[in-house]
């Protein structure tokens, strides 16, 4: 799984690492996992410095990080989204970033927008100009290593990321809004 990898890998950088799982911990790939274990996120919130987020959207999980569960996080935490987006709520979010509660913000899975709620990542939505936040496309664990396509896959990441800084459309784009906003004239993109 995501999580038992990511916590093998801050282990292994000298992180102190506090993981949060709802089901029963795998022991065959999780034996290894040297990490303080909780059962219920509110109780690590208070001490957690960089929040990783890579579960999925249950019931339970739905806007998992909220005004109430950020408001535990230490002030200028940071909030790593791995796992989808309607783990955060956005209007939260977006409040935290701008008071300074949340320090950053990174997502390789968009936001749950409230009127945008199945787009993955809009590069001109408010949270997304946010000096302190980071979209990826969700493609963060793409490499030319584990999908073996000699180049291609990468080469149209860099080329739809190289598109938008033209304020062009790229390449590829689901979800693709009505209203053309890669031509230019957008105030917030400037004239390409």
């Amino acid at each position: 799984s995501v999580g038992s990898t990511l916590c093998h890998y801050l282990i292994s950088l000298g992180a102190s690492v506090t993981a949060v799982r709802n089901r029963k911990w795998c022991p065959i790939q999780d034996k290894e996992v040297i990490a303080k274990k909780l059962p219920c996120i509110k109780e690590a919130l208070p001490t957690t410095d960089v929040l990783i987020l890579a579960c999925t959207v249950t019931p339970v999980t739905w806007h998992l990080m909220n005004e109430e569960t950020i408001d535990l996080l230490p002030d200028g935490a940071l909030v790593v989204n791995v796992g989808r987006g309607p783990l955060v709520e956005y209007d939260a979010m977006l409040k935290a970033l701008k008071s300074g509660k949340v320090g950053g913000f990174a997502s390789d899975v968009g936001v749950s927008h409230p009127t945008k709620p199945s787009e993955p990542w809009d590069p001109i939505d408010e949270l997304s100009l946010l000096p302190n936040t980071i979209f990826t496309p969700h493609v963060g664990g793409y490499c030319d290593i584990s999908y073996g396509e000699g180049g291609s896959i990468t080469a149209a990441v860099v080329e739809s990321i190289e598109c938008i800084i033209r304020c062009e459309a790229p390449p590829v784009w689901f979800n693709k809004p009505q209203s053309d906003v890669f031509k230019g004239s957008d105030p917030e993109f400037g004239s390409g």
